[in-house]
């Protein structure tokens, strides 16, 4: 294997959890920018946020949290599909307004936390499936395109 396979390899298997990893460390420091220096519960309340949130999706996704678990090698159609702009960037815009939608009220500070660290696991992963569904309908309208204007051949 090639060095620019093995770069397309580690890239295809680290993209999920880099857009993940930015949304969860922008979501982090729009807190930090609003409150200051987080206190040690309002740590415990983002990563606790973090957790029921993924959970939730464990939860939903799998049918419950005492199931046998198998995943298939993740099918990719076009390498944009691994850059994960749209799900990162509106999850990290929703970040922002829930933080200044709740600070119009008198949350506390660690519920705050907890709320878009919630949001941040949840909101990346559909916005994911948004992505993968836009990206999945564009590529098959494009390849449909294709076999309509040349008589069925690619």
């Amino acid at each position: 294997m090639g060095y620019r396979d093995r770069l397309a390899r580690t890239l295809l298997d680290e993209s999920w959890a880099y857009g993940y990893t930015l949304t969860i460390w922008g979501a982090g420091a729009f807190l930090i920018a609003e409150f200051g220096v987080p206190t040690h519960l309002d740590v415990l309340g983002y990563v606790t946020g973090s957790l029921v949130g993924f959970a939730a999706l464990t939860w939903y996704g799998f049918g419950g949290f005492l199931v046998r678990v198998e995943r298939d090698s993740r099918d990719v159609r076009s390498a944009v599909e691994m850059v994960h702009l749209f799900a990162t960037f509106c999850n990290l815009l929703g970040a922002l307004a829930a933080i200044r939608l709740v600070d119009a009220f008198p949350v506390p500070e660690p519920v705050v936390f907890s709320a878009v660290g919630c949001w941040a696991t949840v909101g990346y992963s559909l916005l994911l499936l948004v992505e993968e569904y836009v990206g999945e309908r564009w590529i098959d309208g494009d390849a449909t395109q294709s076999e309509g204007n040349d008589g069925g051949k690619k």
